[in-house]
């Protein structure tokens, strides 16, 4: 397999997990980072990798036949922003599955979706745009979850579960089956939910219980 030259947008921790895994597989070359302004500086190394500028080298990096890319960036809102104008400046986004991970048949996983080590994707379940899903994640059958939406290490979703964008779920986190949870949700550590979950709360605790809403409404 000829692996195919991609660049990363980030140069922070998730970049370097990110980097971590797609060094693990065969599919990907990485070329190099980009930053937002005041980051970094271009030509600085991030483990062997070098910045290559910011957005402003998109067009060079086109003009050298890099046209693929990935967003490795924590901040859920911040990687949406991130991914929508790399796709409008012509990148297709890719996705990073580290070889270990399961996807079960007819399981959807959308572009720009990073999956980490041991994951288990089930069955007709589907994964939204750009989303990240860290060690030891599993996810139900036939489950929806949205875009840009974050699971640390460790989350357990059941089956038929409905997650909306922008949701983040700390370690530990267990979602009962069938349970629709929000949009911009924030989930605490060894959290367990078993019913449902409005748009923006905050819920922690066993059994999961709101204790406030986020302020940044999405």
């Amino acid at each position: 397999m000829n692996p195919e030259n991609i660049i990363i947008f980030g140069a922070g921790g998730h970049a370097k997990t990110v980097i971590g895994v797609l060094e693990c597989g065969e599919k990907w070359q990485l070329s190099g980072l980009v930053v937002d302004d005041g980051n970094l500086s271009s030509g600085k190394r991030i483990l062997g990798y070098e910045i290559l500028g910011n957005r402003s080298a998109f067009p060079i990096l086109q003009s050298k036949g890099i046209v693929k890319g990935f967003v490795a960036v924590g901040d859920n809102i911040a990687r949406a922003e991130i991914a929508v104008s790399m796709q409008k400046s012509g990148f297709s986004l890719v996705n990073i599955v580290h070889p270990s991970a399961c996807i079960m048949k007819d399981a959807i996983v959308c572009k720009g979706t990073f999956i980490n080590a041991f994951c288990i994707i089930g069955a007709e379940c589907r994964v939204g745009f750009s989303a990240i899903i860290q060690p030891q994640t599993s996810l139900g059958h036939e489950s929806f979850i949205g875009d840009y939406v974050q699971f640390s290490p460790g989350v357990h979703i059941g089956g038929k579960v409905r997650i909306g964008d922008w949701s983040f779920f700390g370690p530990g986190a267990v979602v009962f089956p069938s349970v629709t949870i929000g949009r911009n949700v924030s989930v605490g550590a060894n959290t367990v939910i078993n019913k449902d979950v409005p748009d923006n709360a905050v819920i922690v605790g066993n059994p999961g219980r709101i204790v406030k809403h986020n302020t940044n409404i999405i």
